[in-house]
């Protein structure tokens, strides 16, 4: 009897809470199942992705984009700086004749530490680098020392677009100390690899993603500089670039763009890099004649590159480049080549880096050729 009962009261609750569904429409029912799985579809990815980077995190809640690559991990974005990383300051380490001690990192010899607050300027983006008052300049300060030979012609390499791939960054730390690292502002760890990069020996730079040569196909980011910009809006993306990471001694134009073709778009761009006291870097094309005219006469910390070593992706090709490179710095006295993060790129420059004496030339850091044109 009992259980008679409670099958009689089984069915009555069940025909209860049933009875309203009958007159909810399908179609409400499916979107709300639908609405659940997506928000436990994002629930589940954000806690798979983003729980354990603070980067991911901070692009995103600033409505800023980041690139997840799904093979690596490595995410990229442009997270705002903390207030807690901007109160890290160097104070230089001073040493017997007023000479500045290298810190070390992972027992390596390193440079000087950065960045130095005389010479580091609090901007809405960020700190920055500037020309200090007692006239200290970043790209001397920054600079890996070098001692010249007398007589000898000095080559300097800048390896571009770092940062952006673990693997080939890696790769690039593995190179002769005396190459210069510049690494791509857009980097989403861009301050720890250029701190590692210092702290291990190398010279830094960093990549300006100046207007494209086929804008708008090719979007230069969101802080890219572009000559239809207005000279506020211009200058603020400097800042942002600028800011990305301390201890850098010049920028670097990228390698396929068409602004510094523009004198009127570049002058306030030069003559604030020139202020602040950190190497701007181009290539010597005809596109560019009338801005190398342009910084000697208005005296800008500007120099031209001889080369690009790998336009042609070839080992014998970048090896016969180099050579050319030498024979450049042979016939002025120095030289500059370019070169992208490229594995056959890294592998051509230790092959040829490996007997310096034969070719009768020096590798040095970018900042002894700026020593021997501005000294």
């Amino acid at each position: 009897m009992k259980l008679e009962a409670l099958k009689r009261l089984n069915v009555i609750l069940r025909q209860r809470m049933l009875k309203p569904l009958k007159h909810i429409n399908g179609v409400y029912i499916w979107a709300l199942f639908t609405l659940g799985v997506i928000l436990y579809a994002s629930s589940l990815i954000n806690a798979l992705l983003f729980s354990h980077d603070a980067l991911g995190r901070d692009a995103l809640e600033s409505g800023q984009r980041i690139i997840y690559h799904v093979t690596s991990g490595d995410i990229d974005g442009t997270p705002r700086h903390t207030k807690k990383e901007e109160e890290i300051i160097s104070k230089p380490i001073i040493g017997e004749g007023g000479a500045v001690v290298s810190e070390t990192f992972d027992g390596k010899e390193g440079l000087a530490p950065a960045p130095l607050d005389t010479i580091t300027e609090q901007t809405e983006n960020g700190l920055i680098p500037t020309a200090g008052k007692d006239g200290t300049l970043p790209w001397k300060y920054y600079g890996r020392p070098y001692t010249p030979k007398e007589g000898r012609p000095i080559v300097a390499i800048v390896l571009t677009n770092l940062g952006l791939s673990k693997p080939l960054t890696e790769d690039a730390l593995k190179l002769p100390h005396d190459i210069t690292l510049s690494f791509s502002p857009y980097a989403s760890d861009a301050r720890s690899w250029a701190k590692r990069a210092r702290g291990e020996g190398y010279e830094s730079m960093i990549d300006l993603p100046l207007e494209p040569s086929n804008f708008p196909i090719s979007d230069p980011g969101p802080y890219g500089l572009i000559s239809s910009l207005e000279p506020a809006e211009l200058s603020s993306r400097l800042h942002w670039i600028l800011s990305r990471y301390p201890g850098f001694v010049g920028t670097l134009a990228s390698l396929d763009e068409k602004m510094t073709g523009n004198i009127s778009a570049m002058r306030n761009v030069l003559t604030e890099l020139t202020a602040r006291g950190v190497v701007f870097i181009y290539r010597k094309t005809e596109q560019n004649a009338e801005l190398a005219n342009f910084i000697k006469t208005q005296n800008l910390l500007a120099l031209g590159a001889d080369a690009v070593l790998d336009d042609e992706i070839n080992p014998a090709s970048i090896t016969q480049k180099l050579d050319a490179l030498a024979e450049t710095a042979k016939q002025q006295g120095y030289a500059i080549g370019l070169a992208r993060s490229y594995p056959p790129t890294q592998r051509a420059l230790e092959i040829w880096m490996e007997d310096m004496d034969k070719k009768g030339v020096d590798v040095v850091p970018l900042s002894a050729v700026a020593k021997k044109v501005f000294p």
